[in-house]
């Protein structure tokens, strides 16, 4: 089942998936310093009206993925695009289409805001994350090059 979250709903347990997605991908968890930030993050998405947070929950109302999707203006056409910012579904929650139905839902959200285009960020190690986006319609455009 997919909720998109409203204005007062930053749940905790969106931190502690943030936090396993941490761990998972970067083999570190949160500092509370972090977890601060990105409550902070959170409400702003809730508070913009360019800003979308979908949460996945199972049967018995547990919480196992989410998506965060903001709406960015084209400095140079002046149009508005989609970037989805962060996905994560539970390992034991994938490969049931859990994803594909976050991704669904923040699209439908692109659409209704008249986005152009999206784009998601994934590092060039993540072959599974890779591959899923491809299998959703997106495809490599570029590379992004940086000094870190």
């Amino acid at each position: 089942e997919l909720a998109p979250l409203g204005v007062g709903e930053v749940n905790p347990e969106i931190l502690g998936l943030w936090n396993e997605n941490c761990i998972e991908t970067a083999e570190c968890e949160l500092s509370d310093e972090d977890k601060a930030a990105i409550q902070n993050q959170l409400k702003e998405y809730f508070q913009s009206e360019f800003g979308m947070v979908c949460v996945a929950v199972d049967g018995t109302s547990k919480l196992v993925g989410y998506g965060l999707a903001s709406l960015k203006k084209d400095l140079v056409s002046q149009a508005y695009y989609g970037q989805i910012d962060e996905l994560y579904v539970l390992p034991e929650y994938r490969r049931q289409k859990t994803a594909q139905a976050i991704v669904e839902k923040l699209n439908h959200w692109f659409q209704y805001k008249d986005a152009s285009f999206v784009y998601v960020f994934v590092d060039l190690d993540n072959k599974l994350a890779q591959n899923f986006w491809e299998s959703s319609g997106l495809s490599k455009e570029f590379y992004l090059m940086s000094n870190n």
